[in-house]
């Protein structure tokens, strides 16, 4: 908590935690993340789930202001929403209260998805004097299986998913559902781009940092049945469980939105790092070696576009047949 003598509210908000230690106590053991600012936006409060879920603490937030670099909220399609879109701002505005789900940026730089309730703050005479937001992580952490993954040797140990002998095992459980069930699937590849130049720019801790940071973006957006395999050095696999044309394209158009919306730090500098992605629906006749073969023609196409039209170039979303292909780079 800290004294912000700059805005008139700002007595009227903390006077009233002060008064309400037992409820800030309780409100500190919630697992749900909660945070107060005053009028202008400027963090108050920050409890011990928001800590948390986001990876800062309350003295790295507090006296800070919501808007700035910190959570930088961002929509499916990486679109920061922290300007007109800001359900504090809004619910300060016109009391309504709001729900949405969005994307926070973890200290660590990943994404997670989150649903996000804002209300207004009164005061005696009825005057908003600040808001409260309410977050909650929407998929569940995986340490469990993680942990469960790491005894029996299957875990990786840089990018914690699963490594690859773990991940050709489960593609190849995949094809044999499919095979007996008509189960559909889709395969995805992703790969970091430009690796030799942010080595020689940076070093290799930096990419080993940006294969992790990728890694808990994958693995916090995908469904409860999908998985994360760590392929190779800098690529992964993803099989998404029981999917279809359409759906496979638009989880990978949002997975390459939050990738790029994800925000790697080194040594206090931002660092850009961002994806290729290819993607393939599983077909009746296929094995495991030519899902994974047709995904590598995919993951090239999307390099190739990339290159002819820049790092900040539009992504391809055509789906290319067979099998409802999709590159993005």
């Amino acid at each position: 908590m800290s004294t912000l003598n700059s805005d008139k509210d700002n007595p009227v908000v903390e006077q009233a935690l002060r008064d309400g230690e037992l409820h800030k106590a309780l409100l500190d053991h919630l697992d749900a993340g909660i945070y107060m600012v005053d009028r202008n936006r400027r963090i108050l409060y920050w409890n011990r789930g928001a800590e948390q879920i986001s990876g800062y603490l309350a003295q790295d937030v507090a006296g800070h202001f919501c808007q700035g670099d910190l959570l930088m909220h961002c929509d499916a399609a990486g679109r920061g929403i922290c300007g007109k879109g800001c359900p504090l701002s809004s619910v300060m505005f016109d009391g309504m209260s709001r729900e949405h789900v969005f994307f926070l940026r973890h200290r660590h730089g990943h994404r997670i998805p989150v649903q996000v309730r804002a209300r207004a703050i009164y005061d005696s005479a009825g005057a908003i004097i600040g808001a409260v937001e309410v977050f909650e992580q929407l998929t569940a952490p995986a340490a469990i299986d993680r942990r469960a993954l790491n005894e029996h040797g299957c875990l990786d140990p840089l990018a914690e998913v699963a490594n690859r002998a773990y991940g050709e095992f489960k593609l190849g459980q995949a094809v044999d559902i499919m095979r007996a069930f008509g189960i559909p699937f889709g395969w995805l590849a992703v790969e970091l781009n430009d690796v030799e130049k942010l080595e020689r720019g940076f070093g290799h801790g930096l990419v080993d940092a940006a294969v992790k940071m990728m890694a808990r973006t994958l693995d916090s957006n995908l469904g409860p049945l999908d998985s994360v395999t760590r392929w190779g050095r800098t690529e992964f696999r993803i099989e998404v469980h029981s999917c279809w044309g359409q759906g496979l394209g638009d989880l990978t158009a949002k997975l390459l939105a939050l990738a790029r919306a994800s925000n790697l730090e080194w040594w206090g500098d931002p660092v850009r790092v961002t994806v290729s992605i290819g993607g393939v629906m599983a077909e009746p006749g296929d094995s495991s070696e030519s899902l994974e073969s047709r995904v590598a023609g995919v993951l090239a196409k999307s390099r190739s576009a990339r290159s002819s039209q820049g790092a900040d170039g539009p992504s391809n979303n055509v789906f290319l047949k067979l099998g409802d292909e999709r590159c993005l780079p």
